[in-house]
């Protein structure tokens, strides 16, 4: 039980990839407190975790991208000695190109893709230092890696996440903090169920981008896998 008296915070934890990564800390028996504004689905992922072995699950039905809500999620957190595992699950696609989409929803989508993981680590790395020992997962997108001409605004936060990710690696790195970001292709969830066409089989799972998640944990503190790249085999469109 790798994660034994250890506290892990997974946003956005309510359905796919936030439950899958749940559910595998909850089997290294993390205390997990669970994020999400579903209160339903994520009540059901709490069951799942505690079914997998989970030390004690509690759950937050909060708007991420509410700055006051994300202040006061972690002053709580605090109050309790802080997390040692920081999951950065929580986002949603903004719609937008160079010439269609609402700049007005694209403002939404950098404070929940953006400037919520940003709040998160800000307050919430400074007690992982203390204790000389944590990490954090940031859920990118190959989007943080290449352009897209359909979803500009979509890739914009993403790129801006990686930025993010990839320096508080190394501002926290000579600190024992492991900061990773994981970019995954399509991955069969509800934010890809839309897509016209798609072969979902071909898709990756949840699950899969659980595993990645898991190598930071697994990994002896000395290794960091500061960027890991899920490629899919087979595209699934055409």
């Amino acid at each position: 039980m790798l994660l034994e008296d250890q506290t892990a915070l997974v946003t956005g934890a309510s359905r796919g990839i936030g439950r899958a990564i749940a559910r595998a800390l909850a089997g290294e028996g993390a205390r997990l407190v669970l994020v999400s504004r579903g209160a339903d689905d994520l009540e059901q992922t709490a069951s799942l975790c505690r079914a997998d072995g989970a030390d004690a699950v509690s759950v937050r039905r909060l708007d991420l991208a509410d700055s006051r809500a994300v202040e006061d999620l972690c002053k709580e957190l605090l109050d309790q000695d802080g997390v040692d595992v920081l999951v950065n699950n929580a986002g949603a696609f903004v719609d937008g190109t160079a010439l269609a989409g609402d700049p007005g929803e694209w403002e939404g989508g950098l404070r929940l893709n953006v400037l919520a993981p940003m709040h998160l680590t800000r307050r919430l790395a400074p007690a992982m230092v203390e204790r000389e020992r944590g990490t954090i997962i940031n859920l990118g997108s190959v989007a943080a890696i290449e352009g897209m001409e359909a979803a500009g605004a979509y890739a914009t936060t993403k790129h801006a996440l990686r930025g993010w990710s990839l320096s508080c690696y190394q501002a926290l790195r000579k600190h024992g903090i492991k900061v990773v970001l994981i970019n995954p292709g399509f991955v069969d969830t509800d934010m890809t169920a839309g897509v016209e066409g798609a072969d979902r089989s071909r898709m990756l799972a949840p699950e899969d981008v659980a595993e990645a998640a898991m190598l930071a944990v697994r990994t002896r503190p000395a290794c960091c896998p500061e960027e890991i790249t899920l490629r899919l085999t087979k595209p699934p469109l055409g």
